[in-house]
C-alpha cells in the first residue's frame, strides 16, 4: 500500500508561484510563509515540494467534493439560494487545533497512510458535477486553497467557460504574488 506523501507526489506538476535559488534551492510564494526549500524536502504545507530544484505542486486530484447551499460559504449573498459545489486538495499552510477540516484535508499530507486515497479528476469533470448537481457556484475550499492555486485555477478557467461562478475559501496568509495569480483569472 502506498504512503499518502507517495500518493501526492504522483499527483503533481511544475509550480508557477516560485523562484529558482542557488544550489537547487527554491523559494515558493503560494502563501505568506515564502518557504526556502532545499532539495528533496517539502514546505511547511507538505504538499509543494523541491525535487531537484524545480517546484512541484499538487495537481489532478481532489481530497473531497460536496454541492452545498451557498449559505454555508462566507459569500452567501453574492448568490442567495444558489448552490455551491466546493473541492479541496491535501495540506494548509496553518496548523490550527480547531480546524474542522484538520483530520480530512488540511492535515493529511503529514500522516503516513491514508483512511481513503485522493480522487483523481480532470478540471472538466470537476465542472460536468458542478452542473449536474445544480451547483452555480465552484470554490476551491476545504483545505487551504492557495496552495494548490495551479490546480484551482485550471478548474475556474473550465468552470467560468460553462457559465458558473467561482471563489476561494482561504485563511488569508497570501502573499502579493499568490493574488497577482489567481486575479488574472478575475
Amino acid at each position: 500500500m502506498s504512503t499518502l506523501r507517495e500518493i501526492i507526489h504522483e499527483n503533481v506538476r511544475e509550480g508557477e508561484l516560485y523562484e529558482k535559488l542557488d544550489r537547487n534551492w527554491v523559494r515558493c510564494f503560494a502563501c505568506g510563509h515564502c518557504c526556502k526549500i532545499p532539495d528533496g524536502q517539502p514546505g511547511v504545507c507538505k504538499v509543494r515540494y523541491n525535487r531537484g530544484g524545480t517546484l512541484y505542486v499538487p495537481w489532478g486530484y481532489v481530497g473531497g467534493i460536496q454541492c452545498d447551499p451557498i449559505v454555508k460559504k462566507p459569500f452567501f449573498h453574492a448568490h442567495p439560494g444558489a448552490l455551491a459545489y466546493s473541492f479541496g486538495m491535501l495540506g494548509c499552510d496553518l496548523h490550527c487545533s480547531y480546524c474542522q477540516n484538520w483530520g480530512d484535508f488540511a492535515g493529511p499530507a503529514r500522516f503516513p497512510l491514508p483512511a481513503a486515497g485522493p480522487m483523481r479528476v480532470t478540471p472538466a469533470e470537476l465542472v460536468l458535477d458542478a452542473i449536474r448537481q445544480g451547483g452555480r457556484v465552484i470554490v476551491s475550499t476545504y483545505n487551504e486553497p492557495l496552495i494548490t492555486s495551479e490546480w484551482a485555477l485550471a478548474v475556474f478557467k473550465e468552470a467560468r467557460g460553462a457559465g458558473l461562478v467561482t471563489g476561494f475559501v482561504s485563511n488569508g496568509n497570501g502573499t502579493l504574488q499568490v493574488l497577482e495569480y489567481v486575479r488574472a483569472v478575475g
